[in-house]
């Protein structure tokens, strides 16, 4: 009756432990405040109020040449977002052309509310019950209306230059506290955008050369007050360097597939004699003006806007993608350890006092789907040991070993990849009774990436942050299990325990080729724990010289709280804000399923053979084989 029972009991935790785990989408939510460089459409009604066709309002009312998208519609598509829009059409970019930071605006249309971004993120509290979700990411975007118009006050006469300073860094003062509250409502993701050059818009160019240096330097120093105004509050803030992205642009337009970086491409909207690009459309451009920077004197045109929003998007996947560097040494020391185990195993048969040498093989092709803002890896997988041990007694063997670890990683979408080379020193012990079994082995390694490269896809541009990062992991592994015995079958339950403490060292990446900086990033170092039980039962039946077995068992990852990657944006240098982007998480639960043949060759000649398949984790795949040759002596 136990006999019968045991086994049963194993199987029937299969199905309890085996369960998966879906995994969400890396944001919840998209939610935009700013302006009109984010405004996907909030003066529609307004459009429609002045009697215009609804076809031709329902393709109007962006700040660039119609309909767009702006770069705030692109990223929340990017993350998973279906109701893409403005806010008073059921979507979350609360954003407003004209809007100040806090102040009422001069560009509001008559009749229309004044909705500063102070306002905006008021109706957005109100109507989340006063929280923001931790899990949406949220981006302020202003500061340039308060910029413009301060300048026009000024050039009016009707303030002084110092009052003109002192009135644009309040506003970045005041953007501070705007983001510090949506921190405090309970943000965790915020992209902070800078103010992009302001002189160098046609608007400030028509000005001359002296007004367009000092708007430069106005805008650079609304952006220094705002960076280090968040850094002194202790906000963690994703900085968006928009004056950087668009030096860039304009430095190197050819490349990025601009004919003019000067003039505007929208004309006059008939019958009114504006030009602004609220009312632009492809009918209503110069010849070319796609390929303008501008649409009209302040604002980009759709080709600009695309271009910022792949820039806003690596800021984030960036990070993500090299959450996993040590995902893949987790994964390559557990095929160091299966190649241990081939060669542990072959050992045993040894005569006692005696020594037995072996050499094993693990390959394997890992792949990951893209998700979590991550593309998808596809991964060669090499690993080698060789390892000597004794039979130091009738049931024990001890011995020590060495690994050697080729992992060959691409990014899906032309987004790059990297190389792991890992060299591990082993010792480990065995102890085989009569039922009951059990191993155990401790590993220490040092990692080296090489080829690491992460490109940023900008428009036509392809910008490659490269880096060599170094690491090391120390892990333990444990196996304990019995056998019941029927003649020469065996079968029974058994216990794994595998830790892992991964550390992959800060480092920084550097422009490929001595391009500018645009996007690279510092990364912090990174620990990844892992300790993973398992439980399952395997089967054998001894034929003399040969023992075919399978093993199936039920994984779980008990370290598998939240981790986070923290990145420094290089371009913004001592401003520069360090962030946080949660890590790959892959599912905590999942099934490996093993069968493998052991036996001998000769009486002094071992081999063992094994395949393993990995299921249960949505979205990866792992399977691969282990070959191992013992020699006794």
């Amino acid at each position: 009756m136990k006999k019968r029972i045991v086994p049963a009991l194993v199987l029937s935790l299969f199905a309890t432990l085996g369960a998966t785990q879906s995994s969400a989408a890396q944001f919840s939510n998209v939610v935009v405040f700013g302006d009109s460089l984010s405004d996907a459409g909030y003066f529609r009604p307004f459009l429609t109020g002045l009697g215009l066709p609804p076809a031709l309002v329902a393709q109007l009312g962006r700040f660039t040449i119609n309909p767009g998208p702006v770069w705030s519609e692109l990223v929340s598509q990017h993350y998973g977002v279906t109701a893409v829009g403005p806010s008073n059409a059921g979507g979350s970019i609360y954003a407003q052309g004209g809007a100040r930071v806090t102040q009422p605006s001069a560009s509001t249309p008559p009749g229309s509310a004044q909705r500063p971004v102070s306002t905006q993120i008021n109706e957005f509290l109100g109507a989340n019950g006063g929280a923001a979700d931790p899990n949406a990411l949220y981006a302020v975007f202003a500061g340039g209306n308060d910029m413009l118009q301060n300048l026009g006050l000024f050039q009016a006469g009707q303030i002084t230059q110092a009052q003109l300073q002192a009135n644009v860094l309040q506003a970045a003062t005041d953007d501070v506290a705007q983001v510090a509250r949506l921190r405090a409502a309970g943000a965790r993701y915020i992209l902070v955008f800078a103010l992009p050059d302001v002189g160098g818009t046609p608007s400030a160019a028509a000005g001359g050369p002296a007004i367009a240096g000092a708007v430069t330097a106005l805008s650079a120093g609304y952006n220094t007050t705002l960076f280090t105004g968040l850094a002194s509050a202790g906000i963690r803030a994703i900085p968006v360097d928009t004056f950087g992205l668009f030096t860039d642009v304009k430095n190197n337009a050819a490349a990025f597939g601009f004919t003019n970086t000067t003039g505007v491409a929208c004309q006059t909207f008939p019958p009114t004699n504006s030009n602004s690009s609220q009312f632009c459309t492809a009918a209503t451009i110069v010849p070319g003006g796609q390929t303008y920077l501008f649409a009209d004197s302040v604002h980009p045109t759709p080709a600009s806007q695309a271009i910022l929003a792949q820039y806003v998007e690596s800021l984030i996947d960036g990070p993500s993608q090299y959450s996993m560097l040590p995902e893949t040494a987790i994964h390559s020391r557990q095929a160091h350890v299966r190649s241990l185990a081939e060669g542990v195993r072959t050992g045993l048969k040894a005569s006692e006092g005696t020594w037995t040498t072996f050499v094993s093989y693990n390959n394997s092709d890992p792949s990951f789907d893209a998700r979590q803002g991550i593309p998808s890896q596809d991964t060669d997988s090499y690993n080698f040991a060789v390892g000597a041990s004794m039979r130091a007694s009738e049931n024990v063997a001890i011995g020590v070993a060495y690994g050697m670890s080729n992992e060959k990683a691409r990014f899906g979408g032309n987004a790059g990849g990297y190389k792991m080379t890992e060299n591990t020193l082993s010792a480990f012990a065995a102890y085989q009774g009569t039922n009951l079994y059990a191993s155990g082995a401790f590993s220490i390694s040092d990692i080296d990436y090489s080829e690491n490269r992460r490109n940023i896809q900008l428009g036509p541009v392809t910008r490659t942050g490269e880096s060599s990062p170094s690491g090391n992991n120390a892990s333990f592994y444990a196996n304990v299990g019995y056998d019941f015995t029927f003649g020469k079958f065996k079968v029974g339950p058994y216990l794994t325990l595998g830790v892992q403490n991964v550390e992959v060292n800060g480092f920084n990446e550097t422009a490929s080729g001595n391009a500018p900086n645009t996007g690279m990033l510092n990364i912090s170092k990174q620990t990844r724990r892992s300790e993973i039980w398992s439980i399952g039962a395997q089967a054998s039946m001894d034929f003399g010289m040969w023992t075919p077995w399978i093993r199936f068992q039920a994984d779980k990852e008990r370290r598998d709280d939240p981790r986070f990657v923290s990145a420094q944006l290089q371009s913004l240098g001592p401003t520069g804000l360090t962030y946080d982007i949660e890590a790959y998480k892959p599912d905590s639960t999942y099934m490996t399923t093993s069968v493998g043949l052991r036996g001998n060759i000769t009486p002094s000649i071992g081999v063992g053979l094994a395949f393993y398949n990995v299921s249960g984790r949505e979205g990866s795949k792992d399977d691969g084989f282990t070959a191992a040759v013992a020699f006794r002596f």
